[in-house]
């Protein structure tokens, strides 16, 4: 595949915020080069038997690093799919640390709507209600309010043939700049959206996918469960890439 045009060719976007859930798909890269826009670095290259063309992105941490990434990458790259994947919290004691949720959709927890309160009336942590955020729809050609994003039903398909000896299963994905820690919390969180795991970055690559109309999953290893006591180790975020690998071994299913 000499002269390939990451540009102009079907290329699939792989997004990870950190080195430990990157950096394994960037070695094994075939043909590896790397394109720096702005503040982010963009690695292209090969993946898998099938030589899989491939973008992959370290988008650093949080909703506007997310954001600012995948924007880029979508205007640039013009990607026929994205994967946001990585590690994240778990919320649901079925999950373990190292099992791997499948998205089904992904909830913006940060978007909300608190109910009004006289002054000295205390503060409601339970009186909020799902904000929706107005999106632009390429697609239409006008604008729309949504409260939680869904992923791409085949790409979700494919996610679940990949033979794998981790734990897989779908679920609801809540992500905002939160990093929760307080069981009660969890357990409204759970009770508001049934959320299974909790990240700070899929929410804003889902969001745009939606509006480009560009295919997305979002694909979450648990690097810990505070609702199962299990501590945090982001070391799983190989495991997380060794699972995405096989998945884009199989992408031709989708294709």
């Amino acid at each position: 595949m000499d002269n390939y045009d990451f540009t102009k060719q079907p290329s699939l976007l792989i997004q990870g915020a950190m080195d430990t859930e990157t950096a394994y798909l960037i070695e094994h890269l075939e043909e590896h080069a790397c394109i720096t826009i702005g503040n982010w670095k963009f690695h292209t290259g090969f993946l898998g038997t099938k030589r899989e063309p491939v973008i992959i992105s370290k988008t650093f941490q949080g909703i506007v690093n997310a954001a600012a990434a995948t924007s880029l990458a979508l205007a640039y790259f013009k990607p026929w799919a994205v994967i946001n994947q990585g590690i994240g919290g778990g919320h649901d004691k079925k999950f373990h640390r190292g099992d791997i949720v499948l998205g089904e959709k992904i909830v913006p927890m940060g978007a909300v709507a608190y109910a009004f309160s006289k002054e000295g009336e205390g503060i409601d942590a339970k009186g909020f209600s799902p904000l929706p955020v107005e999106i632009f729809c390429r697609e239409t050609g006008k604008t729309k309010k949504v409260t939680e994003y869904p992923c791409d039903i085949r790409l979700l398909q494919v996610a679940e043939q990949v033979e794998t000896k981790y734990h897989t299963g779908r679920g609801v994905i809540g992500s905002g700049d939160e990093w929760n820690s307080q069981i009660d919390r969890i357990a409204l969180l759970r009770e508001r959206y049934h959320t299974v795991v909790e990240d700070m970055e899929s929410a804003a690559t889902a969001q745009l996918c939606l509006s480009y109309g560009v295919p997305f999953l979002g694909v979450r290893i648990l690097s810990n469960s505070i609702v199962n006591a299990e501590k945090f180790d982001e070391a799983v975020g190989i495991d997380g890439q060794k699972f995405i690998l096989s998945l884009v071994e199989q992408m031709r299913e989708y294709m």
